[in-house]
C-alpha cells in the first residue's frame, strides 16, 4: 500500500499525489519507517525460488542476489532452505547473519538504524531457555567467538522472544559478557505468555527497530504479530522499549560497570556506531524463519497509515507485557493514507492547475 494512491477525484477536482514510498515491504507487511535514502536492503524472497538447498560450514549462500547470507554457526549445523520460502535452523548453535561486509559482495553496507521484520515458527519443546527467536543488530561479524575474529567486535542489541516464554532486550559489548532488561528494567525479563512457554508450531512475527535517537542514546523499539499466522500487512503490538545512553545498561558480564581489554574506553562508542552484521541465532532447537526484511532506515521519517499498533499487549489472546510503553504517536495514527501528510497538486476536470486551499 502506498501513501499516495494515484489520482483521486475529490470535491470536483483531480488530484495528483506525489510520489511516496511504499507503507509495505515486499512480503506485504507494514513498514514503520521510511528507507534510507540511497541504502540496500536484504529480504528472504530468494528461499522460494524453487531451489531447496542446505547451507552448512562457514559458507554463503550462491542464490542470495545481495551475497550478504553468511552462515556463523558454532557446530556446522547450518540451515536448510526449501526453496518455498522457509530457511530451518539445524544443529545445536545455529547463527544466521545477514553480513553487510562479506568480502565477495558487490554492494557492501554496515547497519545502524535498522527496522527487522520477520516471521519464526518453534520447531519443538526443548532447546535452551535463552534461545527462540533471537535477532541481534549493530554486530561485527567476528565477534562472538569467532575463529579468527576478535570478541570485542560483539557489540550487539539482542531482542529475544525466549523458548521459556519471557522477553528481554540483551546488550552484548565483549563475548561472551552480555546484560539484559525488560518492561520491568534492567535485570528483568518479563512474561510474554503469561505462565506459558514460547508455543510450538505458531507462527509468530517480530518487528525490532533499533536507532540512535539523539547524539548520545539509542532507542530500541520491539513489537510482535502474534494473531494474524504471518498473513499482510500483519497486526503488531508493541512489546517494550528501551532507552541507553551508555553505561544507563551495561552489556558486560553480570552488569558489570566496564568492559577489559577493548579499544573502545568511552562507553558510548560502541552502542552508537554501525555494525556489519544482522544476527539470527538459536540453541539447540531448529526453528522456522520466512518473511525476512532487513532495511537501513531514516529514524526522522516515519510511515504513518492504517495500523493496530497498542501501547500493551494484554489482550493478545494470553500475551501480556509489562511495559508501560507507548508505540510511538506517529505509528498509532490511523487514517487513510492517500490524503494525509502528502504532498499534492489540485486539478480541475479539464486538466486546469487549482489553487491549493491556504
Amino acid at each position: 500500500m502506498r501513501k499516495c494512491l494515484g489520482v483521486l477525484i475529490v470535491a470536483g477536482a483531480i488530484v495528483v499525489c506525489a510520489d511516496a514510498e511504499e507503507t509495505t515491504d515486499v512480503f506485504g507487511f507494514q513498514k514503520f519507517f521510511k528507507t534510507k535514502e540511497g541504502s540496500y536492503s536484504w529480504d528472504s524472497r530468494h528461499w522460494a525460488n524453487g531451489n531447496a538447498r542446505s547451507l552448512a560450514n562457514w559458507a554463503g549462500d550462491a542464490q542470495d542476489p545481495t551475497q550478504w547470507t553468511d552462515d556463523r554457526s558454532s557446530d556446522g549445523g547450518g540451515f536448510y532452505v526449501d526453496g518455498q520460502g522457509t530457511m530451518q535452523m539445524l544443529g545445536s548453535g545455529p547463527r544466521f547473519h545477514i553480513n553487510g561486509q562479506q568480502s565477495w559482495a558487490t554492494n557492501k553496507q554496515q547497519f545502524q538504524n535498522v527496522e527487522y521484520t520477520g516471521y519464526f515458527k518453534r520447531d519443538a519443546l526443548g532447546g535452551e531457555n535463552y534461545g527462540g527467536m533471537v535477532v541481534g543488530v549493530r554486530s561485527g561479524a567476528l565477534g562472538h567467538g569467532s575463529s579468527g575474529g576478535n570478541n570485542c567486535d560483539a557489540h550487539t542489541y539482542y531482542a529475544r522472544f525466549r523458548n521459556d516464554g519471557k522477553w528481554d532486550f540483551e546488550k552484548e559489548w565483549k563475548h561472551p559478557g552480555s546484560y539484559y532488561r525488560s518492561g520491568t528494567g534492567v535485570g528483568h525479563q518479563d512474561p510474554l505468555w503469561g505462565s506459558a512457554v514460547l508455543p510450538v508450531g505458531k507462527w509468530i512475527g517480530m518487528k525490532y527497530v533499533v536507532y540512535n535517537k539523539d547524539a548520545s542514546t539509542v532507542r530500541l523499539e520491539l513489537y510482535i504479530d502474534s494473531t494474524t499466522n504471518a498473513t499482510p500487512p500483519g497486526k503488531w503490538e508493541l512489546v517494550g522499549v528501551a532507552e541507553d545512553a551508555g553505561l544507563d545498561w551495561s552489556g558486560a558480564s553480570g552488569g558489570a560497570a566496564s568492559i577489559d581489554g577493548c579499544s573502545y574506553s568511552d562507553a558510548k562508542a560502541a552502542i552508537l556506531q554501525a555494525g556489519d552484521a544482522i544476527v539470527m541465532r538459536s540453541d539447540n532447537d531448529h526453528p522456522y524463519y520466512k518473511y525476512v526484511s532487513v532495511r537501513e532506515i531514516d529514524p526522522t521519517a516515519p510511515l504513518d497509515g492504517e495500523t493496530d499498533v497498542g501501547g500493551s499487549s494484554s489482550s493478545n489472546q494470553g500475551l501480556s507485557s509489562s511495559s508501560g510503553e507507548s508505540a510511538p504517536a506517529a505509528i498509532r495514527r490511523t487514517y487513510h493514507p492517500s490524503l494525509e501528510n502528502v504532498p499534492i497538486r489540485h486539478f480541475d476536470l479539464l486538466g486546469r492547475r487549482v489553487p491549493a486551499k491556504k
